[in-house]
C-alpha cells in the first residue's frame, strides 16, 4: 500500500506569513475548534503542521509512522 501524502501543509501567503493548509477540507487548518492557523511565522507553522500530521497519522484507519 502506498503511503498517503500528509494532510496538512505549509503555504506562504502574499504578506510573507505562513498558513497551515488542510488538504482534505481545502481550507486553513483549525486547531482546537477555534484557532485558525494563519498569519504564522515559518517556525510556528512548521511546528503546527508537524504536530497535526502526526495526530492525523495516529487516528484509527490511518497509516502509522514508519520509524
Amino acid at each position: 500500500m502506498t503511503a498517503c501524502p500528509d494532510r496538512f501543509e505549509m503555504v506562504l501567503d502574499p504578506s510573507d506569513l505562513w498558513t497551515v493548509w488542510d488538504r482534505v477540507t481545502e481550507t486553513p487548518a483549525v486547531f482546537g475548534g477555534v484557532n485558525v492557523l494563519i498569519g504564522l511565522s515559518e517556525i510556528e507553522a512548521a511546528a503546527a503542521c508537524e504536530m497535526l500530521n502526526k495526530m492525523h497519522r495516529r487516528q484509527p484507519g490511518q497509516q502509522a509512522d514508519a520509524a
